[in-house]
């Protein structure tokens, strides 16, 4: 089969990623690189989307597609392609292994193994201790017999919806992909409590000085400064990428819920790991609470919006975020 080459523009330098199908014994699969012209394809529908009060469906839109392929050799993932971001949704961990924007910067980067370089990014991962809603759950040092079955429930050209529960029962949750947008509704967490994750790359590698988030309040700040606080948003940049990662918590805080970010390993490690993902949680606290490790939140059922964004300027980003709002409570 034909392979499809990501280009990962990291530090300045291209990489290749090789993303696989079920049926391709070596792991490639068929697919296309993202041109200059989708992205400005990808650019109008935006602006045209944002115009008509965002989530209007262009006639120059590409039909969303689902599809299947393989990671690593073992790693059955939904391929879910919409004309703002490519998802590679894990069926076993449910949860996401790679989250493309349309130039081919990888915003998550998961891979076995490599600790924070690898096994433990990953979106939403709201499960501790154990790791329910992460891809690499059912793998390596995650490796259980109560993994995910993930279904599709309905294809259309503009919304697709995945289903994803565990064999005993005790975890569910229903993703909807839209054309510029993702919505998880958690259903139930086989944990007393959970939290919603994002760990890991920005723009395809961690750079804490020049990568940034922004937040609510029009703060925004470099990656090297932990902060706590309650936000109902955040927006991930990278100096590599015009694109950004919107995060967005679709219900109304929990009592004393902390909301946190930190770049992960915070300290060098003995062998010298320092700052290789992103640590931001809705429902995490902060890097130097005793219960940093501890999730919080038990409102169920509960919902969190992802979406790749075509800029990171802070007026579009909050127009984007309060629409996905309010569509959200609307569908």
């Amino acid at each position: 089969m034909a392979a499809l080459m990501i280009a990962t523009l990291r530090r300045g330098r291209v990489v290749s990623s090789l993303i696989g199908t079920a049926g391709d014994q070596n792991g490639i699969s068929q697919g296309r690189q993202t041109t200059a012209a989708c992205a400005r394809a990808y650019s109008l529908y935006f602006l045209l989307g944002l115009a008509a009060g965002c989530g209007s469906l262009s006639s120059m839109e590409p039909p969303m597609r689902v599809s299947e392929v393989t990671l690593f050799g073992d790693m059955d993932c939904y391929k879910i392609e919409t004309p703002t971001a490519t998802y590679l949704y894990g069926k076993r961990g449910a949860g996401f292994a790679s989250i493309l924007d349309p130039s081919g910067h990888d915003w998550i980067s998961y891979r076995h193994g490599g600790k924070a370089l690898g096994e433990y990014r990953g979106l939403p991962k709201c499960g501790q201790p154990v790791k329910y809603f992460h891809c690499g759950y059912g793998y390596g040092q995650y490796t259980n017999a109560n993994w995910f079955t993930s279904t599709i429930l309905e294809r259309s050209p503009r919304h697709i919806r995945i289903r994803s529960e565990t064999q005993g029962g005790d975890s569910a949750c229903v993703w909807d992909f839209y054309p510029n947008s993702a919505t998880m509704n958690l259903e139930r967490i086989g944990n007393p409590t959970y939290w919603f994750l994002y760990e890991g790359t920005p723009g395809g590698g961690l750079d804490p000085a020049d990568d940034f988030v922004l937040r609510p309040d029009g703060i925004r700040t470099a990656l090297t400064e932990p902060w706590t606080g309650s936000v109902s948003w955040v927006c991930f940049g990278a100096m590599e990428s015009r694109h950004g990662l919107l995060l967005i918590n679709q219900q109304n805080p929990e009592p004393g819920q902390p909301d946190s970010y930190v770049s992960w390993p915070y300290r060098p490690e003995p062998d010298g790991s320092l700052n290789q993902m992103t640590v931001f949680g809705f429902g995490r606290p902060g890097w130097q609470d005793p219960k940093q490790h501890t999730p919080p939140l038990n409102r169920l059922p509960a919902r969190f919006t992802i979406a790749v964004t075509p800029k990171t300027d802070y007026e579009a980003v909050r127009r984007l975020a309060e629409s996905l709002r309010s569509l959200s409570s609307s569908r």
